[in-house]
C-alpha cells in the first residue's frame, strides 16, 4: 500500500475515533455541570488569634462573620498544648516539675527531665490522649495527683482527640464543620475511630494522614478508609500529604484551597484573595474554600479586611450561580466506558502513526516509538500512557501538515483540539477528575512537542548526516551563540514557570493583564498568547530565512502544546479549557496579524534602505560599486529582505 493511501486510512481511523471520544467528553461536561455547591470554612485557630486582638472569643467573632455569609468553621483535634490552654490539663516539662519539687523541699518525682508530664484538671480530659498514642503513657504519683509522662517535648505533636463540647457548640450554632485530625509522631492506635459525627469534612492537619505510616499490605489503611466514608476528605491544593495516595481513591473527596497564614498577612488583600478563590472554583473545580483571617495589621485593619474577604467572596460566588453552604454532592457523577475508551485510544495510535509518516524515515518511526516509550515510563501500562502520547503528538502534527499560509493556524489548532478530545476520553476517570491521580508526565508536554517539530523541520530539509557533519565543522559566530542563549532561556522560562509555585514568578504587569482578561472569559494561557502570534509570523513571513521561521513555528507548537496541557488538568471543567483555548486563539490571531503587518513593512523598509546607494559616495566614479564590494553582506541582506513573498511554501 502506498504511503498516501496509508495516510488516508489513518485519517479516517482518527476521524472515526472522535465519535466515541466526543461521547465521553459529553459525559464529562454533563457531570461537571452538576457541581454548583461551594463550602466556605474559616480556620478556628487563626480566628482565635484575631479575636484576641479585640478581646472576644473565636465563637463570638465567627457569629459576626456569619452575618456576612460565613457558613463553616475548621476545628482542630486537641493536643496537650490546646488542652492546657483550655484549662483541661496541667502540662510541664520533666525538668520544670523536678525543679518545683526541689524548690519546695519535696522528693523529686521519678521522671526524665526532657519528658512531657501531664495531669488532668477536668475528669476524662486526657482519656483520648492516653488511648491513642504510642508509646504508652507512664503514670506516677506526685503531690496527691496522678501524672503521666511521654518522652520528649510532645506538647504540640501528640493528638488528644476531639473536643466534643466545643464541636457541639459550633454545631448547635448552625456552622458547617471541618475537622482537622492530627497524626502521632510515633504510631497512632485505632486511627479514625474518634472522628466526630458533628463534622462534614476531614482536613488533615500537617503533612500526614492520621495513621501514617500504614502497613504495607492493602488492609493497612483500611481503618481510616472505613472511618472516613461519612465525611468528605479534603485534597489540599499544593500540599502533598503522606498517606493520602493510599486512601484518596477509596473515600469521598473534595478539592480544597487555602493560603498560608504568613502569606495572607503580608501579601494578600481582600480583593486579591477573592479573585484567587474564584479562579480556583471556576477553573480548577475546587469546592471547599478554607479561609484564614488576617492576624496582623501589615495590610490594614485585620477585622475590616476579613469582613471584606467574606462578604466579597460570598457575593462573587452567588453572582456566578454557586450555592454557598454545606456540600451535599459527595463525589463526581462521571463514569467512563471501557469500550468507548478503547475506541478513542485507537485514534491516539492513529495520530502517532501520522506523526511518524510526517518525518523522514526511519526517524519518524523512531520518534513515534520514543514517544510511546516515554508514555509507558511516565504512566506505566495504563491509560495515562496513551493520554500522554496524545499530549505529545497532536500539537506537532497540525503545524507539520499545514504551514503554507497564515490561516493554516486554524486547522492546526483543530488537530490539537481533536487530540484534546482523545486525551480527555482516554484519561478521564474518577481518580483523575478528582485530581487524586495527577496527569503523568505533564512536564514533557511543553518540551517534547517543540523539540519534535524542530527536528522534523530540520530532517525534512537535509539528512541528519549532513547536519552532523556541517555542525561539527561549523565556525561558531556571535549570532549563533545569541540565538542559542535565547532558545535556552525560553525553554528554561517555560520549565521554571510551571506549577502553582514556580521558581520564576509572574510580573505585576502580567498579573494585571490576567485579571483584565479574566473579567471577560476563562483566563488564557500566556504561552498561547505569545506562541500563536509567533506561529502567524512563521506562517506569513515567507521572505524570512527558513531557520528563523522554524524558530517562530516552534513557538507556535509550544502554544499548541499548551492547549493539550490545559485539557490534561482533568479537574478543570472541559468547557473552561475550551473557552480558554478559543480566547487565546482569537487574541493570538489578532496580535499576530498586527505583528505580521508591522514585520512586512519593516522588512520592505529595511530592504529598501540596504539597497539604496551610499549618499556620501554620490558623484565619485566607481565609489558605489566599491562600497558594494566592501559590504557583500549588506547586498545579500538586501536581496533576502526584498525577495518576493510568493509562492509560500513549507518551512521544512
Amino acid at each position: 500500500m502506498r504511503e498516501a493511501s496509508v495516510r488516508r486510512v489513518l485519517w479516517v481511523v482518527l476521524l472515526l475515533s472522535l465519535a466515541p471520544a466526543l461521547a465521553l467528553v459529553a459525559r464529562r461536561v454533563a457531570s461537571e455541570g452538576t457541581r454548583v455547591e461551594v463550602a466556605v470554612v474559616m480556620d478556628e485557630q487563626a480566628l482565635a488569634d484575631q479575636a484576641a486582638l479585640i478581646g472576644v472569643s473565636s465563637f463570638e467573632l465567627a457569629q459576626r462573620y456569619r452575618e456576612l455569609g460565613l457558613t463553616g468553621i475548621a476545628v482542630y483535634e486537641d493536643n496537650i498544648e490546646s488542652l492546657a490552654n483550655k484549662g483541661y490539663v496541667a502540662a510541664l516539662m520533666g525538668y520544670e516539675l523536678r525543679a518545683q519539687a526541689a524548690a519546695r523541699g519535696e522528693e523529686v518525682p521519678p521522671v526524665p527531665g526532657d519528658a512531657t508530664v501531664v495531669t488532668e484538671l477536668v475528669p476524662g480530659a486526657i482519656d483520648g490522649l492516653i488511648a491513642k498514642n504510642v508509646p504508652a503513657a507512664a503514670p506516677f504519683e506526685y503531690a496527691g495527683r496522678t501524672w503521666y509522662w511521654w518522652p520528649g517535648d510532645v506538647r504540640q505533636t501528640l493528638p488528644a482527640g476531639p473536643d466534643m463540647a466545643e464541636l457541639e457548640r459550633w454545631e448547635a450554632a448552625g456552622f458547617d464543620i471541618a475537622y482537622r485530625p492530627r497524626n502521632a509522631p510515633f504510631r497512632l492506635l485505632d486511627p479514625g475511630s474518634d472522628f466526630p459525627s458533628q463534622a462534614r469534612y476531614l482536613v488533615y492537619a500537617g503533612t500526614q494522614v492520621a495513621g501514617h505510616p500504614f502497613g504495607p499490605d492493602e488492609d493497612g489503611a483500611q481503618p481510616v478508609i472505613d472511618a472516613s466514608q461519612e465525611f468528605l476528605t479534603a485534597i489540599i491544593e499544593g500540599t502533598p500529604q503522606d498517606g493520602m495516595n493510599r486512601i484518596s481513591g477509596r473515600v469521598p473527596t473534595v478539592r480544597l484551597l487555602s493560603f498560608n497564614q504568613d502569606y495572607v498577612n503580608r501579601r494578600l488583600r481582600p480583593g486579591d484573595i477573592v479573585d484567587k478563590y474564584m479562579l480556583a472554583v471556576s477553573e480548577r473545580n475546587v469546592r471547599l474554600l478554607y479561609l484564614r483571617p488576617w492576624t496582623t495589621t501589615e495590610l490594614g485593619d485585620p477585622i475590616e479586611n476579613t469582613e471584606a474577604m467574606v462578604s466579597g467572596l460570598v457575593t462573587a460566588l452567588e453572582s456566578e450561580g454557586y450555592r454557598v453552604g454545606p456540600l451535599t454532592t459527595l463525589d463526581t457523577t462521571f463514569e467512563t466506558n471501557r469500550v468507548l475508551r478503547t475506541l478513542s485510544a485507537v485514534g491516539v495510535l492513529a495520530g502517532l502513526a501520522l506523526l511518524a509518516l510526517s518525518m523522514p524515515a526511519p526517524w519518524g518511526w523512531l520518534a513515534a516509538a520514543a514517544v510511546l516509550a516515554l508514555g509507558v515510563l511516565a504512566a506505566g501500562l495504563d491509560w495515562g500512557a496513551l493520554a500522554l502520547t496524545a499530549a505529545l503528538v497532536f500539537p506537532v502534527l497540525g503545524l507539520l501538515l499545514w504551514q503554507r499560509r497564515v490561516l493554516d493556524l486554524l486547522p492546526a489548532t483543530l488537530v490539537s483540539l481533536a487530540g484534546a478530545a482523545l486525551l480527555v476520553a482516554v484519561g478521564s476517570e474518577r481518580a483523575t477528575v478528582l485530581a487524586i491521580q495527577p496527569f503523568a508526565g505533564v512536564g514533557a508536554t511543553l518540551v517534547v512537542p517543540p523539540a519534535l517539530f524542530f527536528a522534523a523541520c530540520a530532517l525534512r530539509r537535509r539528512p541528519l548526516r549532513d547536519w552532523v557533519r556541517d555542525t561539527w565543522d561549523a565556525s561558531i559566530k556571535v549570532w549563533h551563540l545569541a540565538i542559542g542563549l535565547v532558545a535556552v532561556a525560553a525553554i528554561a522560562l517555560v520549565l521554571l514557570r510551571r506549577g502553582n509555585d514556580p521558581v520564576i514568578g509572574v510580573s505585576q504587569l502580567e498579573l494585571s493583564f490576567r485579571a483584565l482578561l479574566g473579567e471577560y472569559f476563562a483566563r488564557p494561557r500566556f504561552k498561547e498568547l505569545i506562541g500563536h502570534p509567533m506561529a502567524v509570523l512563521g506562517l506569513g513571513m515567507a521572505a524570512w530565512p527558513a531557520w528563523l521561521r522554524w524558530l517562530l513555528l516552534t513557538g507556535g507548537v509550544v502554544a499548541q502544546a499548551s492547549v493539550l496541557n490545559s485539557f490534561s488538568h482533568y479537574h478543570t471543567p472541559v468547557l473552561v479549557s475550551l473557552e480558554r483555548t478559543a480566547a487565546a486563539l482569537a487574541i493570538g490571531l489578532v496580535v499576530g496579524l498586527a505583528a505580521l503587518a508591522v514585520a512586512r513593512w519593516l522588512t520592505r523598509a529595511l530592504g529598501t534602505w540596504l539597497a539604496a546607494p551610499d549618499s556620501g559616495a554620490a558623484g565619485a566614479p566607481g565609489q558605489g560599486r566599491a562600497g558594494a564590494a566592501a559590504h557583500p553582506g549588506a547586498a545579500a541582506g538586501a536581496r533576502t529582505a526584498t525577495a518576493p513573498e510568493a509562492p509560500e511554501g513549507r518551512v521544512g
